[in-house]
């Protein structure tokens, strides 16, 4: 993918709000939390069922849209330093054959059918040339997907080089009477991210699954 990486812009802790947060869960062994959501995604099942679109592919166009809505999700100390992104971007894991694996970076792009397009491309690509490598990654977020059991908790290793990324998995959807249920993981770091921020990123995400036919449309 040779996409244009998004500008960031630092941020004086002198005028954070969070700083004396930041610093305190900073110095924390351990200093992610993470929550299980059940969302509702009946619209974007439905309006992939009508599309033919790849499910997958919508699901995480709505994630990467709820988690830019966020701006404490763009939020990533580098260096010891606090940046907030004017974007951030999706990384996936595609399979592979042989239960394997590759990683998939991706950009995250408003208008659905550019970002279909592009992903599908990404996704190609790695199938025929996986991608485990661990190159510069702070201005993305990353989203696993488990489509083979639902889960009511769910947690990542955790890596201090990008321990600011937020992660988000994806589990096996449910379907009750004439809605759909997905089991939606989000893991984040406490210096940045509260569950107030969790909160309007899952409300958001919501919202994108009942209004799905207003983006999943050619333009």
């Amino acid at each position: 993918m040779n996409a244009v990486l998004p500008n960031k812009r630092e941020i004086s802790l002198d005028q954070y709000p969070r700083a004396d947060i930041l610093r305190a869960f900073n110095d924390r062994l351990m200093p992610q939390f993470s929550t299980t959501c059940e969302v509702d995604v009946t619209g974007i099942k439905r309006c992939c069922a009508l599309s033919g679109e790849s499910f997958f592919i919508a699901m995480s166009y709505a994630v990467s849209r709820a988690i830019n809505a966020v701006a404490a999700m763009r939020h990533r100390v580098i260096n010891g330093t606090l940046f907030e992104f004017e974007r951030v971007d999706p990384g996936y894991t595609v399979a592979r054959e042989g239960d394997l694996f590759s990683f998939c970076d991706s950009a995250y792009d408003a208008d659905f059918i550019r970002y279909r397009n592009q992903v599908m491309a990404s996704m190609e690509s790695v199938k025929t040339s996986p991608d485990l490598s661990v190159t510069e990654k702070h201005h993305m977020f990353f989203i696993t997907s488990i489509p083979w059991f639902s889960f009511t908790a769910f947690t990542h290793p955790y890596d201090p080089i990008y321990g600011y990324i937020p992660v988000i998995t994806l589990g096996k959807f449910t379907a009750r009477a004439e809605s759909v249920f997905m089991p939606v993981a989000i893991q984040v770091h406490h210096g940045v991210v509260d569950g107030v921020h969790v909160g309007r990123f899952y409300a958001a995400l919501g919202t994108l699954s009942e209004q799905t036919d207003t983006w999943m449309r050619d333009r």
